[in-house]
């Protein structure tokens, strides 16, 4: 009985991971990283991160249109980096959590106190690396001057009509 509470967990757990924490297929694109918790192998990514590479692609892509200087784009790859590196790390942590409870839950007797504090353990993880993803994207933000950002709304602005008067047309 006890086991089947734990798959029920963490099925439950996988779930919530794949559509709320990290936002399968966000905005609709699908183009998030393969998500470490999915039996299918779909897509799905840290909202925050994102929205974090979705913007540093757009502002690397356009340095000179949004007036980037030399060190911003410097600054911005190193962040982008980062977040991959991040995004790794995050991944590789949650399927060693799997690992782990999964390891605990094929064990004849159940420790219970011992699968709640992997538990604990992971969303705190969770936590975390969402936080410091957060802080990077905040450090993305702070890079551009008021001018810039609004270069790079305008742009993006201009983008999204001509996107829907493409789709009009089709």
């Amino acid at each position: 009985m006890m086991k089947k509470i734990m798959l029920l967990l963490i099925l439950g757990m996988a779930v919530f991971l794949c559509s709320t924490a990290f936002a399968h297929f966000w905005n609709g694109k699908g183009k998030g990283k393969e998500c470490p918790v999915s039996i299918k192998k779909e897509h799905c990514q840290c909202p925050i991160m994102e929205k974090f590479m979705k913007k540093a692609r757009f502002l690397l892509e356009y340095k000179s249109d949004i007036g980037l200087t030399d060190d911003q784009a410097k600054t911005l790859k190193e962040l982008k980096l980062q977040m991959e590196k991040d995004s790794i790390r995050q991944s590789a942590d949650m399927k060693t959590f799997l690992l782990d409870l999964k390891s605990k839950l094929a064990e004849d007797k159940v420790d219970v106190e011992g699968a709640n504090a992997l538990i604990d353990e992971n969303f705190a993880s969770v936590s975390a690396a969402a936080k410091s993803n957060l802080a990077t994207y905040a450090k993305l933000k702070s890079l551009l001057t008021p001018d810039q950002m609004t270069k790079m709304k305008a742009l993006h602005e201009q983008m999204e009509k001509k996107e829907k008067e493409e789709e009009k047309n089709k």
